[in-house]
């Protein structure tokens, strides 16, 4: 397999997709990824609250945190494997803290990681519950290692600079016999593969879903994994591999995805009856879960 992190720090020759928002590049390998890093800024462990308006509460309890049944498919994808009562879990990227405050009911102890200050701070005093503000790359993750039953990152690492390093960082967390979970939009499905055959049938001028899956604003889209590639990156980490699959779901609303695909408040009232019955009918596997387990 090839080193993603490697190929990154190494970009050369044209994009083979020219997004509005980012440029995809592609390995020999096949890997999928964008010519844009996050600058790597010292972040400040203090969580600041003081931005955390009325206008972002709404958004992390009626957009981020939106939709029950991806929660309740979380909570039940750690059941499979392990028991919660009494276990010690982190979610890195927790956001308002909705998973961790399931599991925290569950019985388990938990610790969140977010460096939005307005999310971390929602999450905290919301749901009572410690919320650390440092990428799990950062050396104060060391003291930590071997500690954690479960580790999660949902939708985050195609976020992140370099997932190979990030996954390395969360698996190390982990005692013997814990487990860590992933899920994330997935390469080998359908929208990905439909956004790159309008691209090519139209000549770059309608690339459809490939724009909503890349982005190069700050913390956007950088890498879309297939499943091949996290199946790899699970292994190097040394982590045995118990779940690989790929499922339908929407992190967002219907309407946030066909904004950014029409642009017309008016077609997205008039298109979004259709989507919610589309869905209904094919409910489309757009993403994958990966759940792996630190060898006993």
């Amino acid at each position: 397999m090839e080193n993603i992190d490697e190929l990154k720090q190494q970009i050369s020759g044209e994009p083979k997709y020219k997004l509005t928002n980012a440029n995809v590049f592609v390995s020999p390998g096949g890997f999928h990824y964008i010519d844009h890093l996050d600058p790597m800024t010292e972040v400040s462990p203090e969580i600041d609250g003081s931005g955390l308006t009325d206008e972002e509460i709404k958004y992390i309890e009626t957009s981020l945190q939106s939709n029950p049944e991806r929660l309740e498919n979380q909570v039940a994808a750690v059941k499979r494997h392990i028991a919660i009562d009494g276990k010690k879990a982190l979610d890195i990227g927790c956001g308002g803290g909705l998973f961790l405050s399931a599991l925290k009911a569950a019985g388990a102890d938990v610790i969140g990681v977010e460096l939005s200050d307005t999310r971390a701070y929602y999450a905290k005093t919301k749901h009572d519950f410690e919320v650390i503000k440092r990428t799990i790359e950062d050396e104060y993750w060391r003291h930590f290692a071997g500690t954690f039953d479960i580790v999660t990152l949902w939708d985050v690492i195609e976020h992140v600079n370099y997932p190979q390093a990030t996954l390395q960082a969360a698996a190390n967390l982990l005692k013997p016999g814990g487990i860590l979970l992933i899920d994330t939009p997935c390469r080998d499905a359908f929208y990905h593969r439909f956004g790159e055959f309008t691209y090519k049938l139209s000549g770059g001028r309608y690339p459809t879903f490939l724009n909503t899956m890349y982005s190069s604003k700050p913390f956007g889209h950088k890498q879309i994994l297939s499943l091949a590639e996290m199946r790899g990156l699970f292994e190097t980490a040394g982590l045995e591999v118990l779940e690989l699959n790929r499922f339908h779901e929407l992190s967002f609303p219907y309407g946030f995805y066909l904004k950014k695909l029409v642009r017309s408040e008016t077609f997205v009232k008039i298109l979004l009856p259709f989507v919610r019955i589309f869905f209904i009918v094919f409910p489309i596997r757009n993403k994958m879960l990966a759940i792996g387990k630190k060898p006993e």
